[in-house]
């Protein structure tokens, strides 16, 4: 489980720092988009010209890049796999709602199975942690 564990690590680590370097510094080139994800639906387009156009993208292409530096590390990883889940999650769910293309679904959704593998992985260390018992509710 421990070669496995590597492989997933740095499979997300490159996928995740070329994401961020690419929203972060290289130009955003719409045509271009446009073509790779042709069967997306319209809306989507609009969708990520607002976000491109607002700044959104690089403060999500930061975080890409920085998921994917913590994922290098083994003593960084285990925080790099918590933090993409709410990344992978949102970048899922954009595909669900917004552009409704299955490949980028399907794509997404094995992001997060793997990134999963690797929390689930590690659940002895975290779970005490997060789920820590307590004497009352509040």
């Amino acid at each position: 489980m421990v070669f496995i564990s590597y492989i997933i690590r740095f499979l997300l680590a490159f996928m995740f720092i070329y994401a961020g370097i690419e929203k972060l510094f290289l130009p955003y080139d719409p045509s271009v988009f446009r073509t790779d994800a042709a069967q997306a639906d319209p809306i989507f387009f609009t969708y990520y010209d607002l976000l491109q156009g607002s700044g959104y993208l690089f403060f999500v292409g930061f975080f890409q890049l920085l998921c994917g530096l913590l994922l290098i590390f083994k003593r960084t990883y285990l925080l790099g796999s918590i933090m993409l889940v709410p990344l992978v999650l949102c970048l899922l769910m954009t595909h669900v709602f917004f552009s409704k293309y299955y490949v980028f679904i399907i794509f997404d959704s094995v992001v997060f199975g793997l990134n999963l593998i690797l929390l689930l992985n590690r659940a002895k260390e975290w779970g005490p942690v997060l789920l820590k018992k307590q004497n009352a509710w509040i």
